[in-house]
């Protein structure tokens, strides 16, 4: 178990204390932020800010709406007009002049619905004004006793200008958590993983593997590697995650899309354990086909038959978007590599049973545990066949010497 461990250490040591693991683990982040600053800022001048008509038949609306004579950064403000004829909002909307316009039944106290009417779908940024709106106007006056329920929100009901009815999008808050874990855990691949596989078919070419089996056995050796990298990666993960809670605790109050970011603390919980056995996983995979290639570009070409199925849920996103229980969505959550995005896409647009949930992380460890034996296998079967492809069958074998 000494010995383990040192190998371990040493793995961990010669990846962490080098300035090139250091720079790439910055510049990781760095970019990220700077990625989202220049999307937010594209987005930001995309915005539709024309006014809203509104059309209020139950009699809640009240307190005249208050708007900021100087709005902050990246800061949008959208104006509600009020009508009592619909044909005036509807000729307003038709004309360009505004977006469209928002009904408010005289049974909204009830049904909690309110009719929006439009040639395009109603945007995330009048959606969120029109609640608060709402919210300050039933409050006020007290005209829903529950104000649990106020909190709440609207329901929507879409129309066209023409009566047709069409569907709701889907909130960007739910959306940005699970693709902020998927770039997170594919750098961890490609970060930590990499290391991984290029240092063992590195050292199976230089035939330094020979000498480190004098010392302990191949078994030991392996474990020592993959618990070394996995330490690399938790290092990775913990940098991260202290750069982006200080990047949203300085940006926060700065930036108003940031203060609408809440994150479910049991789904990020949830994605990071996921995170950290699914990538016990690949590492072992990795591991695998390090200890089963010839060549280091043999090795490096290996990385994308990984890659691929991590992204698998984000090319499948509109699966998740409107079946999140649906069958493939939950062949994805059971499957090893795409399980942690698969699941964070799930939680985020539905409810996923408490027993689905253990019974995914259950099945994950079982193929942790089995990938990590597979990785001992191959380690021992094709570390020394250094001009011999070792067939992924024989690791299925019982016999454990000759290959």
């Amino acid at each position: 178990m000494t010995k383990l461990f040192k190998v371990a250490k040493f793995e961990y040591t010669r990846n962490v204390f080098t300035k090139r693991f250091w720079v790439a683990l910055l510049l990781v982040p760095l970019l990220f932020i700077l990625f989202s600053l220049i999307s937010t800022f594209i987005s930001f001048k995309s915005v539709d800010t024309r006014p809203v008509g509104l059309i209020d038949r139950a009699g809640i609306i009240t307190q005249a709406q208050k708007l900021k004579e100087k709005p902050g950064l990246f800061e949008i403000q959208i104006e509600f007009v009020p009508f009592t004829d619909e044909d005036a909002a509807k000729k307003a909307s038709l004309a360009g002049e505004h977006q469209g316009y928002i009904i408010i039944p005289e049974d909204y106290t009830t049904s909690y619905e309110i009719i929006w009417k439009g040639n395009k779908a109603i945007t995330e940024e009048v959606m969120d004004f029109a609640t608060q709106y709402l919210s300050e106007n039933l409050i006020v006056n007290e005209t829903i006793p529950n104000k649990a329920r106020i909190e709440e929100g609207m329901n929507l009901r879409l129309e066209s200008l023409d009566g047709s009815i069409k569907s709701a999008g889907a909130s960007w808050q739910r959306i940005i958590p699970p693709i902020v874990i998927s770039m997170l855990y594919f750098a961890l691949v490609m970060g930590s993983g990499n290391y991984l596989l290029q240092s063992l078919v590195e050292e199976k070419e230089n035939r330094t593997i020979e000498i480190m089996l004098t010392t302990v056995s191949h078994k030991q050796l392996m474990a020592g590697k993959i618990i070394g990298n996995i330490g690399v990666g938790v290092t990775q993960l913990l940098v991260w995650a202290v750069i982006i809670a200080v990047a949203l605790f300085i940006f926060r109050a700065r930036i108003p899309l940031l203060s609408e970011l809440i994150p479910d603390p049991a789904l990020m919980a949830l994605s990071l354990v996921l995170m950290l056995v699914s990538f016990v996983f690949t590492a072992s995979v990795l591991a695998i086909f390090g200890a089963t290639v010839t060549e280091s570009q043999e090795g490096q070409q290996m990385i994308g038959l990984v890659v691929v199925p991590i992204l698998l849920p984000v090319y499948t996103l509109s699966v998740f978007m409107n079946s999140p229980n649906g069958v493939l969505a939950r062949i994805l959550s059971f499957f090893p590599f795409s399980s942690p995005l698969a699941m964070s896409l799930r939680m985020a647009f539905t409810h996923v049973p408490t027993l689905e949930i253990l019974l995914v992380l259950v099945v994950q460890v079982l193929f942790a545990i089995g990938a990590m034996w597979l990785a001992g296998r191959a380690f021992e079967l094709g570390m020394l066949q250094f001009n011999k492809k070792v067939s992924l069958f024989k690791l299925f074998k019982k016999e454990a010497g000759d290959a």
